[in-house]
């Protein structure tokens, strides 16, 4: 018979009264598993239970010493919890009780839980740990046992398992797998559907004993499932990738959330339900399902909208606004509703100048302000009439940004890879201007991190497909300045990746397009360099990926949409130089039909018209006659001013348009514009010479 009453005493400043409440649940609730029970622990057999527990409720404020029920109730527990925070630190009485607790020679059962303020910070207002904590009775210095269930550390899920496996003295892994498996329980039980929520949520109201247990039994049910699934089981598919599983177990864990009342919902369960409405929709979004991932970012939004207008002093509830903030403008953006996307990321712009207005040096705010500049770059690069130096303006001040938070945080590895992009990014603004050889030295900077990232972790799938995606944008501006051996060993070596990817997880449709259209642009450069066979070879064999694909999905994407246009416009070309006149015409007739749904879909979307003009030149080359079905008549007032005419792409489409409308001396300056800028994109040359806008 052990000589302890209690498994645990929970010490605290009674400003922290809910965090004693919930460590005295998640103590006393926690039943250990059977494997463990009986085995030898560092402090004898595993117990079943971890109860009951000391929760000490006693106001000291006017006594001169700790009574003796405090004293008695402590010499009969095992282990002291500490609960730390800044008022903690500050308490005269919780420094006495862990004396006391240290005087029975119990100091290594002493288990600190960080829930505010900071361990040893210098400022006494943020100092969280207590003197008698850090330092024994004889003025030793002591490294306390902490768990952290602050959100951004280990979370209230891992905390609480630290804290068991120290009171039990065994190791965490063999709790953490316990965890695990039963957690994976409830996902099966959840997948009832919301008939078994609805039954489980009754149960929990019949075994109450009051209606304030089975609120707070929904609550921590609610938190746990969903932490488990923004937490643990999010981080660990990331690497991965395997949305299947997020989507199948997300779906359900909402309809459970759906049957919460909210107002027996704690604010920071309101928050992990807008972090999984975001989840699903980064799944949805991943899958080409864009309207459902615009329906549960904004309910993502929604609540965050709620929980900010309550805490309005809070950052971290202003942060959370600003990224579903980002999420609702980048599918909208998507789906070409270029207006709403833009007002959701000046949105998001402002609240991240906000941010770091408030906290001038906190990297974190530094690098939302990079993140959300880049997206209006990103504005500046899609839309009809856009500003070319403004773009660039954008992208350059966005890296810069980036910059000074790597140097804020250089151990923050995420934004030393989010570097790899803003470098992109710059590049593509310098393609804006048609500076070749600034988009080459940014694009090669891009493949150069990414690769040193994802040599350092190549299990990672995050990181494999950055560097898929860096090796295909310097593809794209070696093809452009005529490198082709090399933009194909790229664009190989790209698709080589998206297709390890795909193969790990194939209900990633983004994986698959993109590892089409890497082939894509191999047989583009074949066909313009002459190598017919094996870009008819790699065409047909697109036709049947891209039927496979679906079209009715990829085309909801303005960038989907934009690029299949180009696949057919290219395919069309081959057939017809091959003398395959049937094929040719029907391609083409295809690729109008799917320009001109690009157009209706976003006339505000830059390449709408771009495109229809590449289209117009094929059925021109082909038939001999302009277009007829008012295409021309779309294209009537675009590129006809050629100081206004900057980036590479709408140089080398204005050389076509004019050429087709009969002004070859203005598609002969177009053409000079781009051999001066080193431009020697394949099927420019191609037509540059067919057409003899150019020497050689």
């Amino acid at each position: 018979m052990s000589e302890f009453r209690y498994k645990a005493f929970i010490s605290y400043s009674h400003q922290d009264e809910s965090w004693g409440r919930w460590v005295q649940r998640a103590l006393e609730g926690y039943r250990v598993p059977r494997h463990l029970v009986g085995k030898k622990g560092a402090f004898g057999e595993v117990p079943k239970r971890l109860s009951p527990v000391f929760r000490d409720r006693e106001d000291l404020s006017s006594a001169a010493d700790l009574s003796g029920s405090i004293k008695q109730e402590m010499a009969q527990s095992e282990t002291l919890v500490v609960i730390c925070s800044p008022a903690c630190a500050q308490s005269r009485w919780v420094d006495e009780e862990i004396r006391y607790f240290r005087s029975l020679g119990r100091g290594d059962r002493i288990h600190a839980l960080i829930v505010a303020g900071e361990p040893d910070a210098e400022d006494p207002l943020v100092n969280c740990f207590p003197t008698a904590l850090v330092t024994d009775n004889e003025g030793n210095t002591v490294e306390p046992l902490a768990a952290d269930a602050r959100k951004w550390a280990d979370g209230k899920l891992l905390a609480r398992l630290k804290l068991i496996a120290g009171i039990l003295g065994i190791r965490l892994d063999d709790l953490r797998r316990r965890d695990m498996q039963r957690r994976h329980r409830l996902w099966m039980i959840s997948s009832f559907g919301a008939l078994t929520v609805a039954v489980v949520t009754s149960v929990l109201a019949i075994v109450a004993v009051t209606a304030r247990n089975a609120a707070e039994n929904r609550r921590e049910h609610a938190e746990e499932l969903v932490g488990y699934m923004v937490g643990d089981l999010r981080n660990k598919l990331a690497t991965v990738g395997r949305l299947d599983i997020l989507d199948s177990m997300g779906e359900q864990v909402t309809q459970y959330l759906d049957t919460l009342n909210p107002d027996e919902v704690t604010d920071e369960s309101l928050n992990q339900q807008a972090k999984v409405w975001r989840q699903l929709g980064e799944v949805s979004k991943d899958q080409g399902k864009l309207d459902d991932a615009l329906e549960s970012f904004t309910k993502s939004r929604n609540v965050l909208a709620e929980l900010y207008r309550r805490q309005p002093e809070n950052t971290e509830r202003l942060f959370e606004l600003g990224q579903a903030e980002f999420w609702v403008g980048y599918v909208n953006f998507d789906m070409g509703d270029l207006a709403r996307a833009e007002q959701s990321f000046s949105n998001y712009l402002d609240i991240s100048n906000e941010l770091l207005k408030l906290e001038p040096e906190n990297p974190e705010w530094t690098m939302e302000v990079s993140y959300a500049i880049g997206n209006m770059g990103w504005m500046e690069r899609y839309r009809q009439g856009s500003d070319s130096d403004k773009m660039l303006e954008y992208m350059q001040s966005s890296l810069d940004f980036n910059r000074k938070a790597v140097m804020l945080a250089p151990e923050r590895e995420d934004f030393r890879v989010a570097l790899t992009n803003a470098h992109a990014d710059l590049a593509d603004a310098y393609l804006k201007v048609c500076n070749l050889g600034e988009a080459l030295i940014n694009r090669q900077r891009n493949v150069d991190l990414a690769a040193e990232f994802f040599e350092a972790n190549p299990a990672n799938s995050n990181l494999k497909e950055d560097l898929a995606f860096a090796q295909f944008g310097l593809g794209n501006v070696q093809r452009q300045v005529g490198i082709v051996d090399q933009a194909l060993a790229n664009f190989e070596s790209s698709r080589q990746l998206l297709d390890a990817l795909y193969r790990q997880d194939q209900s990633n449709k983004n994986y698959l397009w993109n590892r089409e259209l890497r082939k894509q642009r191999i047989a583009a450069i074949y066909s313009a360099t002459g190598k017919q066979e094996q870009a008819q070879a790699l065409f047909t064999e697109l036709a049947a990926s891209y039927r496979q694909i679906g079209l009715e999905e990829t085309s909801k994407d303005l960038d989907s949409l934009e690029e299949y246009a180009v696949f057919l416009d290219e395919y069309s070309g081959l057939a017809y130089t091959r003398g395959d006149r049937l094929l040719a015409e029907a391609l083409l007739a295809e690729e109008l039909k799917w320009v001109n749904e690009l157009i209706t879909k976003s006339p505000e979307f830059a390449v709408s018209r771009q495109r229809l003009v590449y289209a117009a030149f094929q059925y021109w080359q082909q038939n001999k006659v302009l277009p007829g079905d008012g295409v021309m008549e779309k294209l009537e007032g675009y590129l006809t001013q050629p100081e206004e005419v900057r980036s590479c792409a709408d140089a080398d489409a204005a050389a076509r348009l004019s050429l087709i409308r009969g002004n070859r001396e203005q598609a002969q300056g177009y053409t000079s514009y781009l051999l001066n800028r080193g431009y020697f994109e394949p099927g420019f040359i191609q037509f540059c010479r067919k057409h003899k806008l150019c020497q050689q």
